[in-house]
């Protein structure tokens, strides 16, 4: 077996791992903080139901490692990751 044929795989796994690289890192940067408090502000309208206003969300850093944002509507609290997905709802208990 040529020895070019064994650098073949190897070159199209190394293609393959910069590609997702690319693709991940693309995604990260193009998402903008306004785009996901946005988003979350819709979601929170469709959860909450009637009574709901987008003027009720608001967003703050998240204080762990691997989370962006926390946007807080109402008693919902979003907790946002770096690539702007939820990965997080907290839902606060009602008292009388």
């Amino acid at each position: 077996m040529p020895r070019r044929l064994f650098f073949v795989p190897v070159l199209a796994l190394i293609a393959a791992v910069a590609g997702i690289g690319l693709l991940l890192g693309g995604r990260a940067v193009l998402t903008t903080e306004t785009a996901v408090i946005e988003r979350v502000a819709a979601r929170y309208l469709e959860e909450a139901g009637q009574g709901a206003l987008r003027s009720d969300c608001a967003a703050r850093p998240a204080t762990s490692a691997d989370l962006w944002l926390v946007v807080v509507c109402g008693r919902y609290e979003y907790f946002v990751d770096a690539y702007g997905r939820v990965a997080h709802v907290n839902v606060a208990e009602v008292t009388s």
